[in-house]
């Protein structure tokens, strides 16, 4: 590997199944990579994500393909289409649900216990 940069594989990232939140994902950048600036992962989601909080300082949401609709802290309907971004600050509560392929990056990068769910 060059020391300035490094190719990630999509096709060789294995896929990790959630289906309690009705998705598949591939962690594509993680902390280790990034020195734990930004993790980038790639999700395909078929239904309803569970209800949640962040506690990253940024999360963002970039809508590939699909449509995908987010309750955040309340507020309904919030509807993105395909080249749509939508960020998310620390401490933001929300659910999402919908039929698409979108790419979540958190900076700094996601951990364990960066996501508290809610019930």
């Amino acid at each position: 590997m060059p020391d300035k940069y490094e190719l990630i594989s999509n096709q060789s990232t294995p896929k990790i199944l959630e289906p309690e939140n009705s998705l598949e994902l591939k962690t594509l950048l993680n902390s280790a990579k990034s020195n734990s600036a930004i993790s980038v992962t790639e999700v395909e989601i078929s239904g309803e994500h569970l209800r949640l909080r962040t506690n990253s300082i940024l999360r963002t949401y970039y809508l590939v393909s699909g449509s995908l609709e987010f309750e955040v802290d309340g507020e309904t309907g919030i509807f993105l289409n395909p080249g749509d971004l939508l960020t998310l600050k620390q401490g933001c509560e929300y659910s999402l649900k919908g039929d698409a392929r979108y790419l979540v990056m958190n900076t700094p990068a996601f951990k364990d216990g960066d996501d508290t769910y809610l019930m």
